[in-house]
């Protein structure tokens, strides 16, 4: 039998309180169980978010308290990396139950590799390695793919997107400047309750010609609309010393 010890001053038990009851074994199973719990999830070499500027602090800042945010500029600017690392915290912290991702399935005609074969995890695969890889810098692969096997991830196409509500969870909708307006209209209207959406593009490289993100900011701004709205621009690449230098060059040009 075990031998229970009790101090009449203190009126909750205490780790000290619970490890006197408890046999050898009992001991190793509680203490596995708490160094499991503190592993879940965990990665080698973890290294923490952090802003790169202050406008990532400012998206990071909405992505945190806000429900709604479109993060808007050119490429490497951590506009996608970003919230895909946010939203696998959260996933790891069981604080959602789902993250959904979204990405328009357009590319220059001149650049197609023809029909892709498989599922639509497979379809899609190619143009999700991005997000793919902020989710590996929050998680170890172990998880990932748990997470993976029991559709805590799932990939969304528009052609199903009718007439689905997205709750607890965060949906995150990237390249939306290949998105059309009807598109967005689609995809906006189908937020549900405790859910973090997410919208993400560049509006200087669209691949189409009736672009609906650039018109959707427009409502944002002229109707004052709840969305935060997050501009990035050439000048907050972080990629690289050579990825900003190119990012300034093409937009110089372009806006001349």
């Amino acid at each position: 039998m075990h031998t229970t010890f009790f101090d009449p001053n203190v009126t909750e038990a205490t780790d000290a309180d619970v490890q006197k009851v408890l046999t050898r074994r009992e001991r190793k199973k509680l203490r596995r169980s708490k160094e499991n719990s503190k592993r879940e999830g965990a990665r080698d070499n973890y290294t923490p978010l952090k802003p790169k500027s202050e406008t990532q602090a400012d998206y990071i800042e909405c992505l945190t308290d806000g429900t709604q945010v479109f993060g808007v500029g050119p490429a490497g600017t951590g506009k996608t990396y970003i919230p895909a690392r946010m939203a696998a915290s959260a996933l790891k912290a069981r604080k959602i139950e789902k993250i959904y991702i979204a990405r328009p399935t357009v590319t220059q005609a001149r650049h197609k590799q023809g029909f892709l074969p498989g599922k639509l995890e497979q379809k899609l695969a190619p143009w999700l390695v991005p997000l793919m890889d902020a989710f590996k810098d929050e998680v170890n692969s172990k998880t990932l793919e748990a997470w993976m096997r029991e559709k805590k991830v799932e990939f969304l196409s528009f052609e199903h997107m009718r007439g689905r509500t997205f709750k607890d969870c965060w949906v995150i909708l990237d390249e939306a400047q290949n998105c059309t307006f009807a598109d967005l209209k689609l995809f906006l209207t189908r937020k549900g309750e405790n859910s973090v959406y997410v919208v993400t593009g560049d509006t200087d490289q669209t691949d189409i010609e009736d672009s609906g993100l650039a018109p959707v900011i427009g409502m944002i701004e002229d109707m004052k609309l709840s969305p935060d709205l997050v501009i990035f621009d050439e000048t907050e690449c972080v990629r690289s010393e050579e990825a900003r230098e190119w990012v300034e060059a093409f937009s110089r040009v372009s806006h001349g």
